[in-house]
C-alpha cells in the first residue's frame, strides 16, 4: 500500500496538523524500512470512519523530516504508529500520545486509543448535561464488586457505577445491600456523591484505622482516606527495634489501627506500635455520603489490597454481605439464596433496558440519513467504547505494576536476608555462562506473572565475549540491576519501561550520527540500568536477525562503544 506522506511538503504539513487544533484524533502509521505496512490499515479506516484520520508514513527521510518537526519521543517510524489526541497541541508530550509496536500491540489496540481520544474530547466540549440527584435503595452488588442494582422511589432499577470514586477502590467499599445511596442519575446509571472528607475530620491522639499501600524495610505508606493526603511512617514510628525492617511488620493492603499526633492545624503524624490491644477504634468515614465505613474491623483479618489481583475472575453470583456458601468441597456450585435471585432478576430487567436502548439507537439510524444525527450517534458510541478501552487499560496497568511489585519485593527480601546472613556472601552469577543464565531464567519466573508469559517471554539471546568480564568489575547491587536490565532487554519489556531511556546506539554523540549495525545485519541498543547516579551505568545489547538478542557490554555513562 502506497503511504499518505511521502514528500516533504507534505511532511511539514501532516506535523502542522499534528500539532494544531483538530476535531478528531489523528492515528499515524509508518511502514517498515521496506515499504510494508504492520498495522492493518484499512481496518484501521473501516472503524474510525468518522471518528478519527488514518495517516501512513513513509519511513525514511520523510519519516526523519517529520521528527525533526515534533516535540521529543512524539514520531514514528519503522512500523510503529501512534494516535494524537485532537488536543495533542495544548501538551504535545508522548505520555499522552502511547508509541505501539506491532510486536506487542495489535489494530485494535490502536482502534481503543484513537476511540478514547474521541470519547473524551467528545465529552469536554460538550455542553453541560443537566444535572439530576437521585436516591435509590441498593438490593445487590454484581460483576465482582465494581457495580451494584438499586431502586429508586417510583420503582425504576438503575446500575449504581464506581466512575467518581477513587481509582481502584471497588465499589462494594462504598455501598451495602438494603443501604440508601444519593448521586448524580444520568440515564439509567447513578453516580453516588462522594463524602466530604478532609484532613481536618482527624484529631489529635485518636485510634484510627488506616490501609497499607507501600512499604520499604525503611517506610511505610498509610492511607486514612483515598481522599486524603497518605501517612509515612518511618521505623521509628512502626517498631521499637530500631534495627527491624519496617517490611517484617507491615505489608501492603494490612489494615492497621494508629494513633494520630497533631503538632499544629494542618500537620498530621501516626504511630503503630504505642496503640493498645483494646484501644477504642474510632469508625472510618465513608466514601459516599451514607455509605458505610471505608475501613471496618471486620475487614482487619484478612485485608484486601484497593486493586484487582492478578487474573482475578468477577464472580458469576450476586453475593450478600455475610452470606456464606452451602457448597461442600468437591461439590456443585452451591444455591442461589432468596437474595440472589431477586438480584438477578433486577439485573436482567437493567440489562432489557440496555437492549430496548440499543434497539432504539439502530432504529434511529435506519430512520435518518442527516449527516448531523450520525455523527451524534457515532459520538455515544465512542464515549461507550471509550469507558470499555478505559476500563480494560486500567486493569492491565494495574494486574502489571502489581506482578511487578510482588517479585521486586520477593528480590529485594531476598537480597536483604543475603546480606544479614553472618559471615556470607551471596554466590556472584556472573562466575561463568551457566550461572548467568540461571540467574536470567530465575528473575524472569519471578518477575513475569504467568500470565504474562506469553507476552514477555524470554527469547533466545546470546552471552556476548566481553558481556561477563563487564560484570566482574560491578558489586552485589549493581550486578542485580544489571541482571534485571538484561531480562528487560530479553523480553522486549525494557521498550515499554520509561526508566530504561531505551535508544539505538549511535557511532557518535551527534544526533544526526548514524546508529552503530554490523555487516550480518544487528543493530545496537543502549538501556539504563541506574539512574540519578553519577556515571550511571548503561547495558548495549545487539538485535539480531530473527528477534534474538546478543549482551555485549555494561558501561559506564560516557562508554558508547558497543
Amino acid at each position: 500500500m502506497d503511504a499518505d506522506v511521502t514528500t516533504e511538503e507534505q511532511a511539514d504539513a501532516l506535523a502542522a496538523r499534528i500539532l494544531s487544533p483538530r476535531e478528531l484524533p489523528l492515528v499515524l502509521v509508518s511502514t517498515t524500512g521496506a515499504g510494508e505496512l504492520l498495522f492493518d490499515v484499512a481496518m484501521l479506516r473501516s472503524a474510525l470512519d468518522g471518528l478519527a484520520e488514518v495517516v501512513v508514513l513513509e519511513t525514511g527521510p520523510i519519516s526523519k523530516r517529520v521528527e525533526s518537526l515534533l516535540p521529543e519521543k512524539t514520531q514514528v517510524f519503522n512500523g510503529a504508529a501512534r494516535s494524537y489526541p485532537p488536543d495533542f497541541a495544548d501538551s504535545p508530550v508522548w505520555t499522552r500520545s502511547h508509541l505501539r509496536f506491532p510486536q506487542f500491540a495489535d489494530t485494535r489496540t490502536l482502534i481503543d486509543d484513537a476511540l478514547a481520544q474521541a470519547g473524551r474530547h467528545s465529552l469536554e466540549s460538550a455542553p453541560p448535561p443537566e444535572i439530576r440527584t437521585a436516591t435509590a435503595i441498593v438490593e445487590g452488588i454484581t460483576a465482582g464488586g465494581t457495580r451494584a442494582i438499586a431502586r429508586l422511589d417510583d420503582g425504576t432499577v438503575v446500575t449504581v457505577t464506581s466512575e467518581r470514586l477513587p481509582q481502584g477502590i471497588p465499589l462494594e467499599r462504598a455501598v451495602l445491600p438494603g443501604r440508601p445511596v444519593t448521586g448524580v442519575l444520568d440515564g439509567f446509571e447513578l453516580q453516588p456523591e462522594p463524602a466530604p472528607v478532609t484532613h481536618d475530620l482527624f484529631g489529635h491522639d485518636e485510634i484510627r484505622l488506616a490501609l497499607v499501600v507501600k512499604v520499604t524495610d525503611l517506610r511505610a505508606t498509610l492511607q486514612l482516606h483515598p481522599r486524603v493526603e497518605p501517612l509515612i511512617l518511618r521505623r521509628r514510628d512502626v517498631t521499637t527495634d530500631h534495627e527491624q525492617p519496617v517490611s517484617e511488620v507491615l505489608r501492603v493492603g494490612q489494615i492497621v489501627p494508629v494513633r494520630l499526633r497533631r503538632a499544629d492545624s494542618r500537620s498530621l503524624a501516626a504511630s503503630v506500635w504505642d496503640v493498645p490491644a483494646d484501644a477504642e477504634v474510632l469508625e472510618s468515614p465513608p466514601l459516599v455520603t451514607g455509605g458505610p465505613p471505608w475501613l471496618s474491623a471486620a475487614t482487619r483479618e484478612e485485608p484486601a489490597p484497593p486493586v484487582p489481583a492478578p487474573h482475578s475472575v468477577p464472580a458469576r453470583n450476586l453475593t450478600e454481605p455475610g452470606s456464606a456458601s452451602d457448597a461442600s468441597p468437591g461439590t456443585g456450585a452451591a444455591p442461589y439464596h432468596a437474595g440472589e435471585i431477586a438480584a438477578l432478576a433486577h439485573e436482567i430487567v437493567a440489562l432489557r433496558g440496555d437492549i430496548l436502548a440499543l434497539t432504539n439507537l439502530v432504529a434511529g439510524l435506519r430512520r435518518t440519513s442527516s449527516d448531523s444525527e450520525v455523527a451524534r450517534l457515532k459520538a455515544e458510541n465512542a464515549s461507550l467504547q471509550m469507558q470499555v478501552s478505559r476500563e480494560r487499560a486500567a486493569h492491565a496497568t494495574t494486574t502489571t505494576r502489581l506482578s511487578r511489585a510482588v517479585a521486586d519485593r520477593k528480590e529485594a527480601g531476598r537480597e536483604l536476608r543475603e546480606a544479614r546472613r553472618p559471615g556470607s556472601r551471596a554466590a556472584r552469577p556472573d562466575a561463568d555462562e551457566k550461572s548467568l543464565r540461571a540467574a536470567i531464567a530465575e528473575l524472569w519466573t519471578e518477575r513475569t506473572d504467568p500470565g504474562e508469559r506469553d507476552l514477555w517471554p524470554l527469547r533466545e539471546y546470546i552471552v556476548g565475549p566481553e558481556f561477563l568480564r563487564s560484570l566482574a568489575a560491578l558489586d552485589q547491587g549493581q550486578l542485580a540491576k544489571a541482571i534485571r536490565a538484561s531480562v528487560d532487554a530479553i523480553t522486549g519489556r525494557a521498550r515499554e519501561i520509561a526508566g530504561r531511556d531505551l535508544h539505538r546506539l549511535r557511532t557518535g554523540d551527534g544526533g544526526d550520527d548514524p546508529y552503530q549495525t554490523r555487516p550480518d545485519g544487528a543493530k545496537a541498543w543502549r538501556a539504563s540500568i541506574e539512574q540519578k547516579a553519577p556515571g550511571g551505568r548503561r547495558l548495549h545489547y545487539w538485535e539480531l536477525a530473527g528477534n534474538a538478542i546478543e549482551l555485549s557490554r555494561v558501561v559506564h555513562h560516557d562508554d558508547t562503544r558497543a
